[in-house]
């Protein structure tokens, strides 16, 4: 059983349950701070301004890790030809 925004779920899985409870803790703390940050109290608005924050902060995250990973392949690229340019040098 897990507690989020005050009411008891039974949440099983074949994740770990630490891991389940961990999660738990995280939505009902985005919950608790959805609720406090508005004057919505109804526990089905809390949920959605919770997810959507969490959303919010998925889809920044996954843009920031495609643009950190396109970085990493332009260095990669150029230290490739680098590599190309200087190698033959380097055999003489």
């Amino acid at each position: 059983m897990v507690n989020i925004y005050g009411e008891e779920y039974p949440i099983t899985g074949v994740t770990d349950p630490a891991h389940i409870s961990k999660v738990a803790e995280f939505v009902d703390r985005r919950m608790n701070e959805a609720a406090g940050s508005s004057r919505v109290k109804a526990r089905d608005k809390v949920a959605i301004l919770a997810a959507m924050s969490i959303a919010s902060e998925l889809l920044e995250t996954h843009g920031n890790l495609e643009s950190t990973s396109g970085e990493i392949v332009t260095q990669i690229d150029d230290m490739l030809a680098l590599l190309d340019r200087e190698l033959p040098h380097l055999s003489r």
